[in-house]
């Protein structure tokens, strides 16, 4: 899950609300981030909104978000959606070769085993 709040960057307050969320469905391994505090952790400008955090996530199919908003659903998808219908996972413009965080995609592929759970997965370096 992923917020936007620029008054309260501080990381402890997104296990807070991790830990509140474990009351609800507590065998969930929930992940919480303020995305006003993310672009420290990914070297990079300040971003200006959820969505501009959500376009710097490393892969293109997980760079979606969904809200609810009067009662419909809301999608983000800066990079489209066509990667995560299709079974690919390509790296953002942000993380893609010749990047200095390249290495942080291909770790991350690595580290999730999506090929391993996905056979049919696609994934591009």
């Amino acid at each position: 899950m992923i917020y936007f709040d620029k008054v309260n960057p501080l990381e402890n307050f997104e296990k807070q609300y991790e830990q509140e969320l474990k009351k609800y469905l507590p065998d969930e391994p929930w992940s919480v981030k303020n995305q006003a505090r993310m672009h420290v952790v990914n070297n990079s400008e300040p971003y200006q909104s959820s969505i501009d955090g959500i376009a710097h996530f490393p892969e293109t199919s997980t760079a979606i978000g969904v809200r609810l908003a009067n009662g419909k659903l809301e999608i983000a998808a800066p990079h489209g959606i066509e990667h995560l219908i299709s079974g690919i996972v390509a790296p953002t413009p942000y993380f893609q070769k010749g990047s200095q965080m390249h290495e942080v995609y291909e770790k991350r592929i690595q580290s999730k085993q999506w090929k391993s759970i996905w056979p049919k997965l696609q994934v591009v370096y």
